[in-house]
């Protein structure tokens, strides 16, 4: 099959929505498709070289500049004088509408996949151009996100902008469902919100799936019973992850230093505001910024902790530590589309004492890490590799 792949990110750095994308790029070309990429290069990601020669040489990738930077006069016009949400009208591109109408003139295709809803957006320019099978791949809910975000600030200011976000997402959402031809939503509960939304197109449920080869030479068995360390990686410059961490730094660190007076606490992630990294000054916080390779850091001893309390979709970086045998401290609302089991393969906590005492519980039981870790591991190996998703995908709508 010949596929064209439309995103709104490009693959590099590595994030969850980029890897969430290419594990199907990979998957389709290592059944033997062609796949064609259609990305957006912005000031956040770009399609790095060293990257793309790792690729399979039956995926093409072709990116498209996009100036997706917001500024606050920006917001400013668009809350007062605009129904539409400005988080996607950046997404709208005269250049990449140009670009995707070039390719869909020029090549056969016999299914395109939609990567979320920025670039669903762009539904009805396709079909102008294109006759054929139309799969919409959201990765969330994206007014979901928004409407918790909304709940859980304390910022009057922010809480009235948070809620009108929401309700224009909602709205998109809305006016976009059904407009393809079959949606794989990323979990069962992201499906349940579609169908409530009106989706009355086949559904397939399609999580992020993984190359579990890739994670063979990376060896987490080495716990420093000596060392009482706690971990986190993830985008700094997401509200949620920011929220999360400053609600775990705040709430539950005091307490676990109460215990282990020489913890660390070690944060590491691209893209943290200054205002950020000065909340992250404190004596048992270790703050490492943007890492060369996310596994190696992953390897680091000790628990590594998802204080998520909003969000939607599914937490990538879960499955990869799952995949690094490592254990894992989550709230519910991060473990979300993920149907791990408590206490056997990840820990759920979602309130301060919740997290206090299952890392105390783990930081002094190596046995506990590694049989969580390990569980883990089986989980992901039975669950989630990428070309058996990919597969079923493709089968679903033959």
């Amino acid at each position: 099959m010949n596929i064209l792949q439309i995103a709104n990110k490009a693959i590099y750095p590595p994030d969850g929505g980029n890897l969430a994308i290419l594990s199907f790029s990979k998957a389709y070309t290592s059944s033997g498709h062609y796949v064609h990429l259609l990305n957006m290069i912005t000031h956040k990601h770009v399609n790095n070289g060293s990257v793309l020669k790792e690729l399979n040489n039956t995926l093409k990738i072709t990116g498209v500049e996009v100036n997706t930077k917001v500024s606050f006069f920006k917001v400013i016009l668009n809350f007062l004088f605009s129904r539409k949400p400005l988080i996607a009208q950046r997404f709208i591109s005269k250049k990449f509408s140009q670009k995707l109408i070039s390719i869909l003139g020029n090549n056969h295709f016999d299914m395109l996949q939609l990567e979320g809803l920025y670039v669903l957006q762009y539904i009805h320019l396709i079909k102008k151009h294109y006759q054929g099978k139309i799969i919409y791949r959201p990765h969330n809910n994206e007014y979901l996100i928004w409407q918790r975000n909304y709940k859980e600030h304390q910022s009057s200011l922010k809480k009235i902008y948070f809620k009108s976000l929401s309700k224009r997402l909602k709205k998109l959402e809305k006016r976009l469902i059904n407009t393809y031809d079959y949606i794989a939503p990323i979990s069962s509960q992201d499906e349940k919100i579609f169908n409530y939304l009106g989706n009355k197109k086949p559904s397939l449920i399609a999580p992020f799936g993984i190359d579990l080869e890739k994670f063979k030479n990376y060896n987490t068995k080495n716990l420093d019973s000596n060392k009482k360390t706690i971990n986190y990686i993830g985008a700094l410059d997401w509200i949620p992850n920011q929220e999360g961490i400053l609600w775990f730094i705040n709430e539950c660190l005091p307490g676990i230093v109460k215990i282990f007076p020489d913890v660390q606490f070690n944060i590491a992630g691209r893209n943290a505001p200054e205002w950020f990294q000065k909340k992250l000054t404190h004596p048992n916080i270790h703050f490492t910024g943007e890492v060369e390779d996310a596994y190696e850091f992953i390897k680091t001893p000790g628990p590594m902790i998802v204080p998520l309390c909003s969000g939607s979709g599914m937490r990538v970086k879960i499955i990869e530590c799952m995949a690094l045998k490592k254990t894992i401290i989550a709230t519910s609302i991060a473990a979300e589309g993920i149907n791990c089991v408590h206490n056997h393969n990840i820990i759920l906590a979602n309130h301060k004492n919740d997290f206090i005492n299952s890392i105390s519980s783990i930081i002094n039981s190596n046995k506990k890490q590694e049989e969580i870790g390990e569980n883990a591991f089986k989980f992901v190996q039975e669950n989630y590799n990428f070309e058996k998703i990919a597969n079923k995908l493709l089968n679903f709508i033959k």
